[in-house]
């Protein structure tokens, strides 16, 4: 007997979502294990640092960090480069305080036979210094960092950023306490990636200033350090306003490399000291490389790098035999392959992996380790041997342990659709993938065809990329169709595909998602007269902005979505504080253009339901938004609901409320389609002008 779409009894409940899914955030080797930090949505959203032997497959995890710690760092709100292991000891920042703490790496914390000590000292206001990205120096105690210090509640003074260094184990003073970290670079507006070299004798750093994101421009710089720990005879190597480096590491013998764009892809460059270096500045043990001397290993229209959203970015390693382990993302598709550094040659060993967390590879020299996603299962900390013939690799640890049967599963299409700058117009590309409804113990009506749901990534300068998403299959095994987007600015297309957003957020993203959804239906995908539209953050902009300014869309649910551009200008992080710039313009000169691409601004134009859903304690789309939203809605009549989850930040991370948040979508869904969704979900009452009580 057919059942309608969107009425599929489905194994993915609203509770299935996060409650058992973990996600991992970065991955490291040192010693004999591989340890992992880890996002637990059932703990809401605790960070934990575990462990297992490399060599044993079937081995437990072990817990690292105590049920006390949560192990998240504020920098620039999105964080990364949350704990450092090496030499038997972690580094973890703590999310109630955002104080580094130190550990035994072996566990005995957790079990309570050890207590974290703090090796930062307390700041003058809760959470007023930040720290992020740690490294530590070849003499086992000198760590590097990034430093972010707030000046306090009351104050429009920004936050000053910074790199640090202190000792892995200062000892208290017991009249002054922890002793304050020693600047070493400062006079930027941000800092990142410091990275001594295994000598010691240099460091190499990430500096870049505001109106620039990181993928915008950013300067490498190399130093010496004396024997003090401080950075002296600093030198730019690569590159500047208009060209993004990302990933600098050092290999075994000293040389650096790194990701640049020059050419408009991240490729990777070395960075040798030439042989005409001064005499007296070899005589001295500087041994400094210039930007003269950066070597291309293979220039491709391919992407060695990733925009960096967040600190502790690693995309590539180096094995043994001296070839690097880098990840490429070629015509839109992330691969893990083999470089040789001398020859050029570029193998893709054709490992079953559709993505990567971009923090996350890294190498012992015979092993490499990461983070993976496929279509077909679960997401993975996964460690493999490229030299071992025959071996593949070996799955450590699973975002969950139940793991959704594969059979109900939708594996995506990929797809290109025509786009440009008028609704149908074919001058430009965009991509995107399609996961079409699935469910074996459903018969799917002959006479109808499934509702869409779009789905759009934040940023906007980030991608969809295809993996097995709890998310989506809650849809597809319902009986909805998804169709991921990666709009012009989207990253991994280059940098002109990316830059093609310049100036234009609001415009050519909203007219790209407004095109997926006309171009599915023209192929027979789905119902043309049930198409939805979902996102968060930059993606909940675009949910606004498609509703606002055009009539493409039959209901759409914003997560946390931009609403006003000026506010968001106004009142958001230092970090996205002037990205705008770019993607919008300059204020005050572009006044006129923040107010016409503003949805709240013409709200008149929303006449479609519209499901809002906000966190209580979001720094980077503060709840003003969502509040300007509603007023705007419900001067208009617009039919609405609005959800707020009091205590998320930026993203939702406790199980709880992304079950709540799913279930509240699918009922908005339902009552927006007309169909009676499967399963105990509650109504949700659509609000026509009033205000949520």
């Amino acid at each position: 007997m057919p059942t309608p779409y969107g009425e599929w009894p489905s194994p993915v409940a609203p509770e299935d979502v996060a409650a058992d899914v973990r996600s991992f955030v970065s991955v490291e080797t040192d010693g004999d294990h591989v340890y992992w930090l880890e996002r637990r949505p059932s703990e809401g959203g605790r960070g934990v640092v575990c462990r297992v032997p490399v060599d044993d497959s079937g081995a437990d995890p072990t817990e690292v960090t105590p049920e006390e710690l949560d192990v998240r760092t504020l920098v620039h709100q999105y964080g990364g480069g949350d704990a450092l292991v090496a030499d038997g000891t972690v580094l973890a920042a703590s999310m109630d305080d955002q104080r580094l703490y130190r550990l035994p790496a072996d566990g005995s914390a957790a079990e309570g036979d050890a207590e974290p000590t703090p090796v930062t000292p307390e700041p003058p206001e809760p959470m007023a210094h930040r720290y992020a990205d740690m490294r530590l120096a070849p003499d086992g105690e000198t760590v590097y960092a990034v430093r972010e210090r707030h000046a306090g509640p009351g104050t429009d003074e920004e936050p000053q950023n910074e790199l640090v260094r202190f000792p892995l184990s200062p000892g208290p003073d017991p009249e002054t306490g922890f002793p304050d970290p020693v600047v070493v670079a400062a006079g930027h507006d941000f800092y990142a990636a410091p990275r001594p070299a295994p000598d010691g004798d240099r460091i190499a750093y990430l500096r870049w200033d505001h109106p620039n994101m990181p993928w915008d421009g950013t300067e490498l710089v190399v130093g010496a350090v004396d024997e003090t720990g401080d950075i002296r005879d600093e030198r730019v190597v690569a590159g500047g306003a208009d060209e993004s480096v990302v990933s600098p590491t050092w290999s075994p013998d000293g040389v650096l490399h790194a990701a640049a764009d020059p050419t408009g892809w991240w490729n990777l460059y070395r960075f040798p000291v030439a042989s005409e270096t001064e005499e007296e500045e070899r005589a001295a043990g500087l041994a400094l490389p210039t930007a003269s001397d950066a070597e291309g290993l293979r220039e491709m229209p391919a992407a060695f790098g990733v925009p960096m959203w967040t600190l502790g970015v690693s995309t590539f390693a180096f094995l043994g035999d001296g070839r690097i382990a880098t990840l490429v993302t070629e015509g839109g598709d992330p691969s893990l392959r083999l470089l040789d550094p001398e020859t050029g040659d570029l193998v893709d060993p054709g490992l079953p992996y559709s993505s990567f967390r971009p923090a996350s590879v890294q190498s012992d020299g015979d092993r490499v380790v990461f983070a993976g996603h496929r279509t077909d299962a679960p997401s993975a900390v996964v460690a493999w041997r490229p030299r071992s013939a025959g071996t593949g690799p070996t799955r450590l640890r699973e975002s969950t342990d139940d793991a959704l049967d594969a059979a109900y599963v939708s594996e995506p299409e990929p797809i290109a659709f025509p786009t440009g700058d008028a609704v149908g117009a074919d001058d430009a590309t965009a991509y995107g993938h399609y996961y079409p409804p699935h469910n074996p113990d459903a018969e799917a009506p002959a006479d109808a065809a499934p509702p869409l749901l779009v789905r759009v990534h934040g940023g906007p300068t980030s991608r969809s990329e295809a993996s097995l998403s709890s998310t989506v299959q809650f849809w597809t095994t319902r009986g909805v169709g998804v169709l991921t987007v990666n709009y012009r600015g989207s990253t991994g297309y280059g940098r002109a595909f990316r830059e093609a957003l310049t100036g234009e957020w609001g415009v050519r993203d909203v007219l790209d998602c407004v095109n997926a959804a006309r171009y599915a239906p023209d192929e027979g995908f789905v119902d043309p007269d049930r198409l939805a539209i979902s996102g968060g953050s930059a993606g909940g902009f675009a949910v606004l902005a498609a509703l606002a300014f055009h009539d493409t869309f039959d209901a759409g649910a914003s997560y946390y979505g931009v609403a006003d551009l000026r506010a968001l200008a106004a009142e958001t992080h230092k970090f996205e504080s002037r990205y705008l710039d770019g993607l919008v313009g300059p204020l005050p000169e572009a006044a006129d253009v923040y107010e016409a691409r503003s949805p709240v601004a013409h709200a008149e134009g929303v006449t479609a339901p519209l499901l809002l859903l906000q966190g209580g304690e979001d720094e980077v789309v503060p709840p003003a938004q969502a509040e300007a939203m509603i007023d705007a809605l419900v001067a208009n009549e617009t039919p609405y609901a609005y959800v707020e989850f009091p205590e998320e930040r930026h993203g939702f991370r406790d199980a709880d409320n992304v079950a709540r948040a799913h279930a509240a979508e699918l009922a908005f869904y339902g009552a927006a389609f007309d169909f009676d969704p499967a399963g105990d979900v509650a109504d949700l009452d659509l609000l026509v002008g009033e205000r949520p009580e």
